[in-house]
Formats: C-alpha cells, sequence, structure tokens
C-alpha cells in the first residue's frame, strides 16, 4: 500500500482528460498557519478546476464504500473492548464504528476475552429487546445477546443488568470502520494496494464522465469493479464448495 490519495485523485483527472501530463497535476502546496505554527496542503484547492476536483473527492469515497461493503477486507475491520459494569447495561462503540463484521449471525458475535463465552445478536434487535423486557431491571447477571441501540448512536445494549459478578468482564467486538477521505488528507496513503487502487481510478472516472459529459462505458465499470474486489480479498476465488 503506497498509493497516496493525491496521486489517486490525479490518476482520476488525467482519465476523464481534466487534466493532461505532470505539468497539470495537482500538487501539495504548503501553508504555515501563524496560529498553530503547523504547515497543511492544499492541494485539491483551485478554482478553475474546483467543480471537477470536488466532484472526483465525493466519487473517490462513494467508491471506496462500495468496494469495502461488499464483503469483509483487510483495513476495513478493526476490534473494540467493551468493559461490563455492575449496573450498566449500554455501552459506548469506537467513533468509527459503522456496522458489527460478519455476514453471518454467528459470525457476528460479542467474545468474552475474560469467560471464554460467546453471545450473539438479540433475535428480533433492540426493539424486540425492549418488548420482551418491559422490566428491564428483571434481568441482570450474565447476558445472552446484545442490540445495537438506535436511539443513541454508536451504543450497544446487553440483555441482562451487569452485576458485581460481571463486573470487569472483557468482550470483544470485531466491527466494520468508516473509511474516508477528505481534502485535507492528499498525502495519505489508500487503506489497499496498488493493484486495487489502479482498479478503481476506471471506477472513479466513469462515475465523472457520466456527471459532467453525460457519457458512461458500463462495461468499463462494470470489469473494474470486478478486478478491485478480485485483490481486495487477498484470497483466490474458490473453484468449488463442501467437501471434495
Amino acid at each position: 500500500m503506497s498509493t497516496r490519495y493525491l496521486e489517486f485523485v490525479n490518476a482520476v483527472l488525467k482519465r476523464t482528460r481534466t487534466i493532461a501530463g505532470d505539468a497539470g497535476e495537482l500538487a501539495t502546496s504548503t501553508v504555515t498557519s501563524t496560529a498553530t505554527g503547523l504547515t497543511a496542503t492544499g492541494a485539491f484547492t483551485d478554482s478553475g478546476r474546483q467543480t471537477q476536483i470536488d466532484l472526483a473527492l465525493q466519487l473517490s469515497n462513494e467508491a471506496f464504500h462500495e468496494v469495502f461493503g461488499l464483503g469483509l477486507f483487510a483495513e476495513e475491520t478493526s476490534t473494540a473492548t467493551i468493559t461490563l459494569s455492575s449496573g450498566t447495561r449500554e455501552y459506548s462503540l469506537p467513533s468509527d464504528f459503522e456496522r458489527i463484521a460478519g455476514r453471518d449471525y454467528v459470525d457476528r458475535a460479542l467474545r468474552g476475552a475474560t469467560t471464554g463465552r460467546v453471545t450473539y445478536e438479540y433475535p428480533g434487535g433492540y426493539a424486540r429487546m425492549l418488548r420482551d423486557q418491559p422490566n428491564a431491571t428483571d434481568f441482570t447477571g450474565d447476558h445472552s445477546h446484545w442490540a445495537i441501540s438506535p436511539t443513541n448512536l454508536q451504543t450497544i445494549r446487553l440483555d441482562a443488568e451487569p452485576t458485581s459478578d460481571q463486573d470487569g468482564e472483557t468482550w470483544n467486538i470485531l466491527y466494520e470502520k468508516r473509511i474516508s477521505f477528505t481534502s485535507t488528507m492528499a498525502t495519505d496513503t489508500l487503506p489497499f494496494s496498488d493493484t486495487v487502487a489502479d482498479a478503481l481510478v476506471p471506477v472513479v472516472a466513469e462515475g465523472h464522465n457520466r456527471i459532467m459529459k453525460k457519457e458512461f462505458d458500463s462495461s468499463v465499470f462494470r470489469t473494474s469493479i470486478v478486478r478491485s474486489m478480485e485483490y481486495l480479498r487477498q484470497n483466490q476465488k474458490k473453484s468449488r464448495y463442501g467437501k471434495r
């Protein structure tokens, strides 16, 4: 992984013929802040081409979200830990939390690091848990299920209130994190291989052409999406399923 965001956007703009050659590339410029003494980069500010640049930034994030949403890939996931506290049923999740990882119910699990237990999502979710527990304080001790709270952003709720016996237990959660790039992240490295970056350039470029020029090559778009997925999975496709 060595492709920087700026390099990716330049490749997209070259493919859409917004810029031509090295001389036309966007480049970082150093700006010193008198307030903080820090330096910042202004690569994505260009009044003559601002519309095309802004669109390329938006479409890049959309493409990244699309491909990462199609599977569980490296750099997309992270692990969070919650530590149970007596009398507390809801716990905060990381600020970059998007959703619990795992396509299957069995995979979407909380893993007890100190107990060795595994618990799964509450059947029916948060609303069903509330309906089934009109007097929530009656349910205490070891929890059996959990649910993501829709009332408090990035919060998970257990179906039992921990007591002193569960106080201090740690539980691990595998989750998909938010991946997003902004105009101030020109020198940041993309969270996938250079081959994947190359495959995604035509994806973003075709989206750009569709909006700016009313042109769209669906064949190139589909082929490039598939190619990016092939390398994102970091493994060969299965030729068969089940036992040999």
